[in-house]
């Protein structure tokens, strides 16, 4: 089986593909608040996740404490639900998280601004001005937070194997396309392959919130097999060794490797 993630402008129909997709499949359905729900088990209050979630946001709240915090969680939340497979995915990035993962299906779902304006005012009512800045609002911050977090543009069609413009199409027509491509990405999965890189990428996740929660800076981390190497500069000998434990006392970490520089003090 595979993992499905759903990028969808909003009024474009995409949450009720999504569902209509998971149900049909059987498929665990992730979307704003499975993702919220999973996020404070990580430790996030739910005002800073209605803070952060899919808004646009000033280019530095990524190297902020909390903005970080909220990263990690978020990567960590969509690694997990990727790892127990048979899986929709709605938003927070997964097209580019799990991008290159064998047996996942990236769609984007989009429709013409005035198609959407139409069915917001099924929806919700309201006036066509009102609901054109809501739907324009929404477009920036969804392009706002991919460009925030991930550094790529959310409408790069690369980051995308299927788009379905449903401005002609109905939520049956979509659903049956997304399901016809399904058998194929299922057949280009390597399972084995797969799991591994998603446990070394929360693993990854584990390694670098126990960095940051240390206020540990200027380090990087990358995992291969549960074999975490530490990559940057530390103040001191006895500092860079600290790390090191800290980073081996993480659950799932198999061997550290210690590929840290050490400063040199700056001379008067």
């Amino acid at each position: 089986m595979s993992v499905i993630t759903i990028s969808r402008q909003m009024g474009s129909l995409g949450e009720e593909i999504a569902q209509e997709v998971s149900g049909k499949l059987q498929y665990e359905y992730l979307d704003r608040d499975g993702i919220e729900q999973g996020l404070t088990t990580h430790g996030l209050a739910v005002p800073e996740v209605e803070k952060f979630d899919e808004k646009s946001l000033h280019f530095w709240v990524k190297w902020q404490i909390q903005g970080q915090k909220f990263f990690h969680a978020m990567q960590t939340v969509i690694y997990e639900a990727a790892r127990r497979d048979n899986v929709v995915i709605v938003g927070r990035g997964g097209q580019v998280l799990l991008k290159g993962i064998p047996g996942v299906l990236h769609v984007r779902i989009i429709a013409p601004l005035q198609d959407r304006v139409r069915r917001l005012a099924v929806q919700r009512g309201g006036n066509e001005k009102e609901l054109l800045r809501i739907l324009k609002q929404s477009d920036r911050d969804s392009v706002g937070f991919i460009r925030t977090f991930f550094d790529v543009d959310w409408e790069n069609a690369d980051l995308y194997d299927l788009t379905i413009n449903t401005r002609d199409l109905s939520v049956d027509v979509a659903v049956d396309m997304i399901l016809s491509v399904v058998p194929a990405v299922d057949a280009m999965k390597d399972i084995q392959r797969s799991r591994e890189r998603l446990d070394d990428l929360i693993l990854q996740q584990k390694v670098e919130t126990v960095l940051l929660t240390e206020n540990i800076s200027d380090i990087r981390v990358e995992v291969a097999k549960g074999v975490v190497t530490l990559g940057g500069s530390a103040p001191s000998s006895l500092e860079g060794q600290r790390y090191v434990s800290l980073v081996s006392e993480v659950e799932g970490v198999q061997k550290v490797e210690n590929n840290m520089i050490i400063r040199l003090p700056t001379s008067m």
